[in-house]
């Protein structure tokens, strides 16, 4: 089977990545110190870290123009990489999705990649990856007050 970018690298013992979903986008480009704090995390050790591409058009409808600028300019990170929905994530997080319904599909393309990675997944909101995947491993963002 070929491996493309959004799948599990060839080496498991490969150094990890997170994952950043819907909440971790939104909360990084309203300027949070924890998600500032990741950031120079991943610059100091080299971590990269993986952008959905469905999490990136939830978190770009959520935010107001501002905080799209902000959202465009975490993109551009060098550690951060697109994970595009391609046939094979598509099929992967439609299949995983299916016996979890009514599933959303920016839920099973964050679970999906997680389980294909074994790479942890930056949230706030944990509970609709855990149905979809029970495995999965997150860290959770602190509570705004």
């Amino acid at each position: 089977m070929t491996q493309t970018p959004d799948d599990a690298p060839d080496d498991p013992a490969s150094i990890g990545g997170r994952i950043l979903d819907t909440t971790a986008l939104v909360t990084a480009a309203r300027g949070d110190l924890s998600m500032q704090a990741l950031f120079k995390l991943a610059h100091q050790h080299v971590i990269p870290l993986l952008a959905p591409a469905t999490c990136v058009a939830d978190a770009a409808a959520e935010l107001h123009p501002q905080g799209r600028d902000a959202l465009t300019a975490i993109l551009r990170f060098p550690l951060v990489t697109l994970a595009a929905l391609e046939e094979p994530q598509a099929v992967g997080s439609g299949i995983l999705r299916s016996a979890h319904r009514p599933s959303p599909t920016t839920a099973g393309h964050v679970a999906y990649l997680a389980a294909a990675r074994q790479w942890p997944v930056i949230t706030a909101a944990p509970e609709p990856l855990r149905r979809l995947y029970p495995d999965i491993e997150v860290q959770t963002l602190p509570q705004r007050q």
